[in-house]
């Protein structure tokens, strides 16, 4: 098994729908999608400390966490679409794209290109 499976360290219906419509290393996103995706659940998974998915879904974090970094009509369209099909995400689940993530970026088909 290859390591920049979205699914290596977990499966839920709600990742392989996620896997389904983005393939199964995201690869339908590119770098930026990713970074700015993986900044959305790390805001996410701190206001979980304090909220439910229900009462802060990950549309909201998108919203807290990017809206003051990033001018909010650059925001790519795909990642407002993650995040809308993300709401009522676990912990775990976020987590496990955030493990993925992190080695999409750093080692697969994300990373970035240096000469």
């Amino acid at each position: 098994m290859t390591t920049d499976l979205v699914t290596y360290y977990g499966q839920t219906p709600i990742i392989d729908q996620l896997v389904d419509k983005y393939g199964v290393y995201l690869e339908k996103l590119d770098r930026e999608t990713k970074l700015l995706l993986r900044l959305t659940l790390s805001t996410y998974i701190f206001m979980q400390q304090e909220y439910t998915p229900t009462e802060y879904p990950v549309s909201t974090a998108l919203e807290d966490g990017l809206c003051e970094l990033v001018i909010p009509d650059s925001i790519p369209q795909d990642l407002y679409d993650v995040c809308s099909a993300l709401n009522e995400l676990t912990t775990d689940e976020a987590e496990t794209i955030l493990e993925a993530l992190q080695h999409q970026i750093r080692w697969g088909n994300a990373r970035q290109v240096v000469s």
